[in-house]
């Protein structure tokens, strides 16, 4: 299986007719991410203060830490929009952040060109009398969305009640025109102190955006913020070393293969992520550091493989500058062979990768548990499909042009046969349900569609749902091949966009102009799936009265048929038929060239279509 390389795509914030564009999705209930994650407890109104949205997921946590306080003005309703996530930053502190957009919590517009966008309030918490007050933080800007421009900020502001006309104060900001060249890809540390005229029992800081409020555009992300007394002012050096990225895919860049496709090829898939050291002092980190893989099969809870990575020395491993991480730790497990797991029709496949580490466990003294992000799962699944998506969509991706033309390439190991096609349509605005598409299957997009019917535009009734297209007829494929769409009306028709596989970007085409053209601007995968049934099952008429037997196959060229019929007849992979036969002892198929071919045997009681390989 071909592995794609990773690289990083930006988005434009240039919008043209026609273009390939990236648009919220209305989402009708609350999204849940897939990321498996343990609790800690932390007293909200008191110090310490400490978040790195390693195990929330979509929005703050506002029961442990942002605005549970609901007897304040400023609480969790507030806090909502800001999306916790974990595919949108680049090498972040550890495993999530929170990300500032020009979209609210249901992925739709803010409204309005610009202005005040996400903000993230914190709870109310007693600082009188304490001393030595430091809040500290991580941030980025753009990293994988659009970055922010002059004029768009993130600005810091503290509450205090001892001023009434003003009670919010910016203590830090930063504006698109100020940033480094390096800061839209690396995370910068800032130290905060708090002065004395914000120690008091009703303290709050609040972030807020502000920038384009069409889109997911102008973006800022946050993590590791903490807030605590006695800190002393060098007090940036955390003993945290964090899983921070998700387990690679097994069958990178395809997050699902259908089963049968894996058994045929030996495959034996590596796995690797990505860890982070925060700890600067090389003195003060620990010797060694476990890194452990464990791959499960999830239905029968069957443990596949285990292996682990053992670090001999964090010290060769740090960031050096505390205000710049600049340096992340790439973890490379073995091959893995995943051929037991192979034998029924769908296959979920979790895997795991954990740190077991000695030396790391609470931060400077405090009861705050480091070890919350010191594992991340990734599900992958074996099952019937090609999917480059996780079946999440975070936005919809389409164009506006009548004969506009959108597909996504994909290929085989082996011949199989193709029966349906699921497309996600999410729910945008203005709606796009039941608009008529040309559904399209190419095996060479410089030629004409192999396969092209009248499909309508199905949006799901829950999120992420995907709507399901029977092909009039199965059509068997080899090798390359493309699946897409062109409409018939300059209407915005948008597809799922997962934001979560950036190797799939570059499986993406547009054709607007008559010329097709690779996507070179959008990060992500478009949730178009092939769907190949099992066709050695599929029965077109009377399923209860099958044919007895057909042998050998594959064939070398005779083929038997036992049962009631009174004749066959044979189709390509183009679904053109290229023989005709009535019955007889025995079908000779010498003159075909080696492949897979659909097999239709007529009776009386109904037609029966199953797969037939010839060697």
């Amino acid at each position: 299986m071909r592995i794609a390389s990773f690289f990083i795509l930006s988005i434009s914030a240039v919008i043209s007719y026609g273009q390939l564009t990236i648009k919220p999705i209305i989402k009708p209930e609350k999204n849940q991410r897939g990321r498996v994650s343990t609790t800690q407890t932390i007293n909200r109104a008191t110090l310490p203060f400490w978040d790195d949205f390693s195990i929330t997921q979509d929005s703050p946590d506002s029961i442990r830490v942002w605005g549970n306080d609901t007897t304040t003005q400023w609480n969790y309703d507030l806090s909502k929009d800001v999306f916790v996530n974990a595919t949108l930053s680049i090498n972040p502190p550890s495993y999530g952040v929170a990300t500032f957009d020009g979209l609210d919590v249901n992925g739709a517009f803010h409204g309005g060109d610009k202005g005040l966008g996400d903000q993230l309030v914190s709870d109310t918490i007693d600082l009188q009398g304490k001393v030595n007050v430091i809040l500290s933080f991580y941030w980025q800007a753009a990293g994988n969305v659009e970055i922010p421009d002059e004029g768009d900020s993130l600005v810091l502001k503290f509450y205090t009640p001892n001023d009434t006309l003003t009670p919010w104060k910016t203590v830090w900001n930063v504006d698109g025109d100020e940033l480094a060249p390096d800061q839209d890809t690396i995370f910068t540390q800032e130290v905060i102190q708090v002065s004395s005229q914000f120690l008091t029992q009703k303290f709050q800081f609040r972030f807020q955006s502000y920038g384009d409020l069409d889109g997911p555009f102008d973006a800022w992300h946050i993590d590791w913020i903490y807030l605590n007394d006695n800190r002393e002012n060098d007090d940036f050096f955390y003993e945290d070393v964090s899983i921070n990225s998700d387990a690679s895919l097994l069958f990178s860049p395809y997050r699902s293969i259908p089963i049968n496709q894996y058994q045929q090829q030996d495959i034996d898939p590596l796995v690797t992520a990505t860890s982070m050291n925060l700890n600067p002092e090389p003195d003060r980190v620990g010797p060694s550091t476990f890194y452990n893989l464990k791959i499960t099969e999830k239905r029968m809870d069957q443990e596949v493989a285990i292996d682990s990575a053992f670090n001999p020395d964090l010290r060769t491993f740090f960031n050096p500058d505390p205000f710049k991480i600049t340096l992340v730790n790439f973890l490379n497990f073995g091959a893995q062979d995943l051929i037991s797991l192979l034998g029924s029709d769908s296959v979920i496949i979790e895997t795991e990768i954990s740190m077991d580490t000695t030396d790391f466990r609470f931060l400077d003294g405090t009861q705050i548990n480091l070890r919350v992000n010191d594992t991340v799962r990734t599900q992958n699944l074996l099952s019937n499909y090609y999917a480059y998506d996780d079946g999440t969509a975070e936005y919809a991706v389409g164009t506006n042009i009548n004969g506009g033309q959108v597909a996504v390439e994909f290929w085989l190991e082996q011949s199989d046969t193709l029966t349906h096609v699921d497309i996600h349509f999410p729910n945008i605005d203005p709606p796009s349900a039941n608009s008529a598409l040309q559904l399209q299957i190419f095996k060479n997009l410089d030629a004409e569609p192999i396969r092209s019917q009248s499909i309508n535009v199905i949006n799901g009734s829950k999120i992420n749902q995907f709507a399901r297209y029977k092909l009039a007829s199965p059509l068997i494929l080899s090798d390359t091949f493309y699946i897409g769409y062109q409409q018939s009306k300059n209407e915005y028709i948008g597809v799922g966009f997962d934001r979560s596989n950036p190797a799939a970007s570059e499986y993406i085409y547009e054709n607007k102009t008559g010329q097709w053209e690779q996507n070179t601007r959008l990060i992500g995968a478009l949730m178009i799936r092939p769907i190949f049934e099992r066709i050695d099952s599929l029965v077109l008429a009377n399923e209860k009265k099958l044919v007895s037997k057909v042998y050998p196959n594959p064939t070398n060229g005779v083929l038997h048929i036992e049962g009631s019929y009174h004749s066959i007849s044979l189709r390509d992979f183009s679904g053109r038929t290229i023989l005709h036969q009535t019955k007889v002892s025995s079908h000779d198929l010498s003159s075909l060239k080696s492949g897979l071919y659909l097999l239709t045997i007529h009776r009386k009681e109904g037609d029966q279509t199953l797969k037939i390989i010839k060697q």
